[in-house]
């Protein structure tokens, strides 16, 4: 994508809170960070990456190259392993990815491509709310909770062949996460994201785990559309402050709504997730994957996964080691270099 391409793409709407904040916190004017971010652009950085990592404030070479970043290492990581997406189309199809993993899922969920109407009443019959999803759309976009008495009250026929109109196709029942869990957010389910690497064979490696939450009314947990994330330390503890980039960089020691101090918070079942994905990352040939995972009271069930996950999600300004991305990490887990000149 040209820089021409990638000006039309940019969500301006949540770019300019950022821009504003960034001249405020470096002291720049607002053409000096743009044009470094133009430079940043023409390096395969995202505006996302840039206010996020905080590279108005830190324009050393050597500081941003440490971060992990997608658009400059993954297609490093994909040549080198020889991969395309068109091997693994479970990753940008959540119809595809319910068929290929079902069994790692635990939980009642219809792609209507395939489920015929009778499915259908039966699902609605059997819960009382849902997820209805749109199988391309990524980041927590084209994602709506429903009460299915009101989704289908004009008949369940009418909902079904609705939901196939508007390219809702997956329906998923609503996950009951761990009560311990959920004293995080308000509504949303707080997921993990667990990332796996594979080098070699059959040896996965799991260098990071981001817990995700919601700091609003909102169910959604996605860094994306507003929520914060924390890095996990090895036995599942939060250590740090929660960090949310949007609208502008924040950081959350409690939660805004109820109070729930972050800090000293440990995830149940974090052997358990780091097993279930390793499992699910042994039936890929992808080396690089971002899996989105749910903790119930029964133990984590995996929601859907990434083929190149978002790295901002491991990367929190306030949870670097040394005050430095995490590459090198990366590039141990991979067992091969990445660091661009």
């Amino acid at each position: 994508m040209n820089i021409i391409k990638k000006a039309f793409s940019m969500k301006w709407k949540k770019f300019m809170p950022l821009l504003k904040q960034a001249q405020e916190r470096s002291g720049r004017s607002k053409m000096d960070i743009l044009q470094d971010l133009y430079k940043c652009y023409k390096k395969d950085y995202s505006w996302a990456n840039y206010f996020a990592f905080d590279f108005a404030n830190n324009t050393s070479e050597d500081y941003r190259r440490s971060f992990i970043c997608i658009g400059r290492h993954y297609p490093l990581i994909t040549k080198a392993f020889n991969l395309s997406s068109e091997m693994t189309p479970y990753f940008e199809d959540k119809g595809l990815f319910i068929k290929n993993f079902g069994d790692l899922r635990g939980i009642d969920a219809l792609d209507l491509r395939q489920a015929d109407l009778k499915e259908f009443q039966r699902f609605v019959s059997d819960h009382e709310a849902a997820f209805i999803k749109q199988v391309d759309r990524a980041g927590g976009d084209g994602v709506e909770h429903v009460v299915l008495s009101e989704l289908a009250k004009d008949g369940s026929e009418k909902a079904y062949e609705d939901l196939k109109a508007q390219n809702f196709f997956v329906i998923e029942e609503v996950i009951r996460q761990h009560p311990h869990v959920a004293k995080l957010s308000l509504h949303s389910v707080n997921t993990l994201r667990v990332v796996t690497c594979r080098p070699r064979g059959n040896i996965i490696n799991i260098p990071f785990i981001s817990s995700r939450i919601s700091i609003t009314d909102s169910y959604k947990d996605s860094g994306s559309l507003g929520g914060a994330y924390c890095i996990l330390d090895n036995e599942g503890y939060i250590r740090y402050d929660y960090f949310s980039y949007l609208p502008i960089l924040r950081t959350f020691s409690e939660n805004p709504y109820t109070g729930f101090r972050y800090k000293g918070f440990q995830f149940p079942f974090l052997e358990e997730t780091k097993a279930l994905c390793t499992e699910a990352a042994l039936r890929c040939k992808e080396p690089y994957i971002g899996w989105d995972v749910a903790i119930t009271e029964k133990g984590p069930i995996l929601i859907e996964a990434n083929r190149a996950p978002g790295t901002n999600l491991i990367q929190a300004i306030n949870q670097l080691p040394n005050h430095r991305g995490r590459l090198s990490e990366l590039e141990e887990a991979l067992e091969m270099k990445l660091w661009i000149e």
